[in-house]
């Protein structure tokens, strides 16, 4: 099957055996066209159409071409026996793709004789009348629909996977969003070390170290949540930062040791640990429509208090300064210094359950509509503020006072002082 130069006849395979790929030929020949290759040009080239590689050709790239399936190279290969290796092609190399069908021109009729031409020609009887009896054409008759246990109408040719539905509220929203509590919470077990190194702050898969162990109730396979405190919010109480979750492994009378099984934040040594909860939510209604026009319930009406991006900072060791620098602006927009949030954010309710307010509750963001002198507008009919809406938040986790929540949509950015009104 192998037709090879010289120079490769003594790496030729078996016949029918696919070689295998190995470094690139060495030793090439020139060709007469002036190209180097390891092949060979082929033969019969008039009966074959032509196509001549190209820098990038491969012979499975040819067969997609040619054959419409990358796999049958295999038949490319077979019809072209002057190429030795099929995996070693060269720019200039002629590969031979269809057998060409030839057409052969009609050869003229050969001239009569001078005797026959020189004979009299006699004359040619009249065309006898005949009469031709057509048939009347046959009705056409439309074939009986073929009765199969497919339904009719149009069959489905290409049956796409439905789209993956994710879901609004993720694990990471309620194990990250942090809290604000009227209550202190306990702070006798810390994070006092990290495990390995002199680095002080850990992350997930790390390994860090408690200050007290069995005797105060910490237990290997005990989960704990660790927290850290950043700051007093108004009159709704302390703001704690979930940092993460740690899995006790090891445990003494006076320490253990713990994996950081869950990151939020980096874990810093002094962060304070609280028994864990898996938080309960519950399933949201999809298809909640929107508009800047619809009216307040007037249930449960509220203010955002402070959102997370402003309070990552505090608390931390590692922190610069206690609060958000000012921008040295007092006019409409200087309620921006205290943070602004938008779709995805954290913010933080001034109304808990004391209000009413459980997990899945849907509160609906309100802004008062301002002329560009500054001035509010009024509602002629209730002579009141005129408002409209510019965000939907849904409620993660509830304290007495304060609730945390998500902003699931908005039109417009959100900050501290923005009314809300239950859904």
């Amino acid at each position: 099957m192998f037709a090879v130069s010289a120079v490769a006849q003594d790496k030729a395979p078996a016949p029918g055996q696919l070689p295998a790929q190995g470094p690139p030929p060495k030793n090439l020949t020139k060709l007469p066209d002036g190209h180097f290759s390891a092949n060979t040009d082929p033969k019969n080239v008039e009966n074959f159409e032509v196509r001549v590689v190209v820098a990038g050709d491969t012979l499975s790239g040819i067969a997609k071409d040619v054959l419409k399936d990358g796999k049958l190279w295999p038949q490319v290969w077979e019809q072209n026996e002057h190429i030795i290796n099929p995996h070693w092609i060269y720019p200039n190399d002629k590969i031979l793709i269809r057998p060409v069908t030839k057409i052969t021109e009609a050869k003229p009729p050969e001239p009569v004789e001078a005797a026959a031409a020189e004979a009299p020609v006699q004359a040619a009887e009249p065309p006898k009348e005949t009469t031709v009896v057509r048939e009347p054409p046959k009705p056409f008759i439309v074939p009986p629909y073929p009765v199969t246990d497919q339904p009719r109408g149009p069959q489905v040719i290409l049956d796409l996977a439905p789209p993956r539905v994710y879901p609004e509220v993720k694990a990471a929203d309620l194990y990250c969003s942090g809290f604000i509590r009227n209550t202190d919470v306990p702070r006798d077990i810390k994070i006092v070390a990290r495990y390995g190194n002199d680095e002080v702050m850990a992350g997930s898969g790390d390994y860090v170290y408690i200050g007290r162990g069995a005797s105060a109730g910490v237990k290997p396979g005990t989960t704990f949540e660790v927290v850290r405190p950043t700051k007093r919010v108004s009159s709704l109480g302390t703001h704690y930062l979930e940092v993460a979750q740690v899995e006790i492994v090891m445990g003494q009378a006076d320490y253990a040791l713990a994996r950081v099984t869950q990151g939020c934040e980096a874990v810093e040594v002094g962060d304070v640990l609280i028994p864990y909860t898996r938080p309960d939510f519950p399933t949201l209604p999809a298809n909640r429509p929107f508009s800047g026009t619809m009216k307040g319930s007037g249930q449960v009406p509220g203010k955002i208090a402070t959102t997370k991006s402003t309070l990552l900072n505090s608390g931390s060791s590692f922190s610069f300064h206690d609060g958000v620098p000012p921008v040295g602006y007092t006019g409409n927009l200087a309620k921006y210094n205290n943070g602004v949030a938008g779709e995805h954010a954290v913010v933080y309710l001034d109304v808990g359950k004391m209000e009413g307010v459980k997990p899945g509750d849907f509160f609906i963001v309100f802004r008062d509509v301002v002329s560009p002198d500054g001035s509010k507008l009024h509602d002629s009919e209730t002579k009141q503020n005129a408002r409209m809406a510019v965000a939907e938040l849904v409620v993660l986790k509830v304290e007495d006072r304060a609730s945390t929540a998500l902003v699931t949509y908005s039109a417009d950015m959100i900050s501290p002082g923005d009314s809300v009104e239950r859904r």
